[in-house]
Parts: structure tokens; C-alpha cells; sequence
């Protein structure tokens, strides 16, 4: 099965290497303490929410 999906890393990974420098990898923002607050914001609202 690893076989099949060697053709798709392969394209992805060549179209990463070609188009970095416009994606502009490097500098993209660190959303996971974003992410994490925000869930934990919506279990609290829930919370609240069937407790009611």
C-alpha cells in the first residue's frame, strides 16, 4: 500500500519545493495555542450551555 502513495508525496513534495518561496512557509503564524484556547473556550460555553 505505501507504494500507491508514493506517487502523490512525490508531487506534493516537488510542488512544496517550487512554490515555497511564494507560500512564504517560513513566516506563516503559530496558530496551535490559538486553536487550543479556542476549543477550550466552546467545551466551557457547552458546558455551560447543558447545564443549563
Amino acid at each position: 500500500m505505501a507504494d500507491e502513495w508514493n506517487g502523490l508525496a512525490d508531487m506534493l513534495a516537488n510542488l512544496i519545493e517550487k512554490y515555497a518561496s511564494e507560500l512564504d512557509i517560513e513566516n506563516l503564524p503559530d496558530i496551535t495555542g490559538d486553536n487550543h484556547e479556542e476549543d477550550e473556550r466552546r467545551k466551557v460555553k457547552d458546558l455551560k450551555d447543558v447545564s443549563c
